[in-house]
């Protein structure tokens, strides 16, 4: 692995920012300040310090990687008639090999924006090699996967909780420091009780999390109330589900008391602002989450719902729509934007060199004032130059490393025409 010195460079680091070079060497953070020149031989990559930042490689704490041969397809349904009418038939119909290359599309995606770190909740398990697919496209990439393998013991397409509970085992057993797995139970109207706590202790001993949609519509916290008499944060609570190896995605209709025991039990929110606005689900109540103190990350969702999995339009949604819903200028600050997008991470010495260089010398952020906003307002992600995973370039001076861009989109938009047939949705 090449050394590399980064130089010149606005750093992103714990508390603010911090002007000087980064040494990369083994995959780690060597060094961060004025380095001078090395009497080693190091990889030079040189930005100007008043128009580039490195900041930790964003995180996409939700997405659905199948989902990118569903963009556009909202259409302006509802969330449950648009998964009966439209996602559900799509994702049945796609086969293992249709499945890697919508993955492979997905990651790009990913790539481009600047995420190093990616959560797939992977919907279409009809036999586990359906998630070797993605495994497959992961290894490809280059990227921090991890794959919470979706799951129902309830409803149509339910599974028994013993294969659930076998599938998931197996995978755990074969994460790697790149590509891990998760239980992803896939909303509480569609697990059980005795599999959610089964599943969640084989997480934990796996030193893993459950990953689960949870509160998205009012209409789902109704039909968990109606059946258990509890609203779901606190009927996951009642199974003893909820902790901080818990992620709970969207919780867009949650109330006081159930924010109240996220906060308590360091549970992490996915917050997944375009995704809940484009479907019109509603807008969680960020502002009254930070003041609790919640451990708030971002999603993109799927892009059948985004429709793209752009992290930077994720960060300024985040803090428009928090501003707008409680008529708040000040309800979400630019710093608290970028400290959600990567979970509150600033680059130290010592850690894997997750890093994304973002040039802010674009007619979209110059001239900048205030490195914050610059990023959290003002960025593209046509402005993401470059990102770095463990060391590793995924994408540098704007080109992708790991992954041939062209001949995706290529196969890509030969294969979504055979899908759309066989789903029955082109004659």
């Amino acid at each position: 692995m090449t050394d590399t010195l980064i130089t010149n460079a606005h750093i992103f680091v714990p508390g603010g920012w911090q002007e000087g070079d980064i040494l990369i060497q083994d995959g780690h953070i060597a060094a961060i300040g004025d380095i001078g020149d090395p009497t080693f031989n190091v990889q030079r990559l040189t930005f100007n310090a008043q128009r580039a930042v490195v900041i930790p490689a964003l995180v996409n704490g939700h997405t659905h990687l199948s989902q990118t041969f569903m963009r556009g397809l909202a259409g302006g349904r509802p969330l449950l008639r648009w998964l009966k009418e439209l996602i559900w038939p799509l994702q049945g119909a796609m086969s293992e090999e249709v499945l890697e290359l919508a993955a492979l599309l997905g990651l790009a995606e990913n790539i481009r924006s600047g995420a190093g770190s990616v959560v797939d909740h992977q919907k279409i398990t009809r036999s586990p090699s359906f998630t070797e697919a993605i495994v497959r496209a992961a290894k490809k990439s280059g990227l921090r996967v991890t794959i919470a393998r979706a799951w129902s013991d309830r409803g149509g397409g339910a599974e028994s909780a013993q294969a659930i509970l076998d599938e998931l085992e197996g995978f755990f057993g074969q994460a790697t420091e790149l590509v891990t797995f998760a239980s992803g139970p896939l909303t509480p109207w569609r697990a059980s009780a005795e599999t959610l706590q089964k599943t969640h202790a084989l997480a934990r001993q796996f030193d893993s999390f459950t990953h689960i949609h949870v509160s998205e519509t009012a209409e789902e916290v109704d039909m968990t109330f109606k059946e258990t008499g509890l609203r779901p944060v606190t009927w996951l609570d009642s199974l003893g589900v909820l902790d901080e190896h818990c992620q709970v995605v969207h919780a867009v209709w949650v109330d006081e008391a159930e924010m109240g025991l996220l906060a308590e039990k360091r549970t992490p929110v996915v917050h997944c602002p375009v995704s809940n606005a484009v479907l019109g689900s509603g807008i969680a109540p960020l502002k009254a989450m930070l003041e609790k103190g919640i451990n708030l990350r971002l999603g993109t969702d799927g892009p059948a719902s985004n429709d793209t999995q752009d992290c930077f339009e994720n960060m300024k949604t985040a803090l428009m729509l928090a501003r707008a819903s409680s008529l708040d200028a000040a309800a979400v600050a630019p710093r608290q934007a970028l400290e959600m997008a990567t979970i509150n991470k600033g680059l130290t010495v010592g850690q894997s060199a997750d890093l994304c260089l973002v040039n802010l010398d674009s007619v979209w952020s110059a001239p900048m004032h205030d490195l914050d906003s610059a990023l959290a307002l003002c960025a593209r992600v046509s402005d993401v130059q470059a990102l770095m995973v463990g060391g590793d370039w995924l994408m540098r001076d704007g080109k992708l490393v790991t992954l041939d861009e062209e001949g995706i989109l290529k196969e890509a938009q030969s294969a979504v025409k055979i899908l759309r047939k066989k789903a029955g949705l082109d004659s």
